[in-house]
């Protein structure tokens, strides 16, 4: 395919935001694409298959859609503001607008999608919001692409310099408590959030082959004024792991199976003394009864309505 130009992109990313029902709902968008597309575009013909999930608004798909790739695009639609008014009615036709083919639903639903059919999957800023292990997504998203087809992840660096500094201010780094508090549901705000390192190593421990694992910067261009944009991008330049986004670029290799559950690795990970390690207790099973973790059930949300995978990677 031939090569992109950031003029295209930014094209792209202009009409997206012209006709997007909620364009002040995002941040980053045009830096995110600049990031992203050159370091996708290999692994992707004209007409490609993307699939993104958790999509949102899909105001990231759209761009894809807009550069001439066949999207499709998964989301369950429940952040609080989804239910606002008509917004998920306005959601649902923007993607039939932008001939997005979208399915509202959990990825533990019975997804209309053909699996191993996709050249690209993507995960935009969707694992930091998750209250269980990542495992689980990003089986089904190896489970939708193609053989040796590309997986995006990306996700908010949680060692960003804004993040330092708060902490060195005796401030917390997490979103502001009363979010947490005072949310009348489950919490859909970030749960846990990844350096680049920890980025890189839930997706090669789930089977893929890490082509890029970067930072990048989405935010200072909305979030700061002139002054203090261009001081936080030169520390940017400088030292890379102070900003804001991560991304990671895998490929799913032609014999990957989905990642298990690790009962061995498990222990060691959470066992301060090799006693525990050793003890023929499955500390596993103790910890696994009270909070849905057990092995045989490890994210059945995920892997039941799927079509039943022919092995698992141990």
């Amino acid at each position: 395919m031939p090569s992109i130009t950031k003029d295209e992109i930014l094209r792209a990313v202009a009409e997206v935001m012209g006709e997007l029902p909620f364009p002040d709902y995002t941040c980053g968008v045009p830096e995110t694409m600049l990031h992203l597309i050159p370091r996708l575009w290999p692994s992707l013909s004209s007409g490609g298959r993307l699939l993104d999930i958790g999509c949102g608004q899909m105001d990231k798909t759209a761009v894809f859609q807009k550069l001439g790739l066949d999207c499709h695009a998964l989301d369950d639609l429940t952040d609080e503001w989804h239910s606002w008014g008509n917004n998920q009615e306005r959601i649902l036709q923007f993607a039939e607008q932008q001939g997005i083919r979208f399915h509202l639903g959990e990825t533990g639903e019975s997804v209309p999608f053909e699996e191993g059919s996709f050249d690209v999957v993507t995960l935009f800023d969707i694992i930091e919001h998750l209250h269980e292990s990542p495992r689980g997504i990003l089986n089904v998203a190896g489970r939708f692409l193609k053989p040796e087809g590309t997986l995006c992840v990306t996700m908010p660096n949680s060692v960003n310099l804004r993040k330092r500094l708060s902490v060195l201010r005796g401030k917390t780094s997490y979103p502001p408590v009363e979010q947490f508090y005072l949310t009348p549901r489950a919490w859909r705000g970030h749960v846990r959030e990844y350096t680049l390192d920890e980025a890189a190593y839930i997706v090669r421990e789930t089977g893929f082959e890490i082509l890029d694992a970067a930072t990048f910067e989405p935010m200072a261009n909305k979030k700061l004024g002139p002054v203090t944009r261009h001081v936080f991008l030169a520390v940017g330049q400088a030292f890379p792991n102070f900003r804001s986004g991560l991304c990671v670029i895998g490929r799913k290799p032609k014999a990957w199976l989905p990642a298990s559950c690790n009962e061995p690795a498990y222990l060691k990970a959470v066992s301060r003394f090799q006693t525990l390690a050793e003890s023929k207790t499955s500390a596993f099973q103790i910890a696994a009864g009270g909070s849905g973790l057990q092995d045989d059930a490890c994210h059945a949300d995920f892997r039941a309505p799927l079509s039943a995978a022919q092995g698992v990677r141990p």
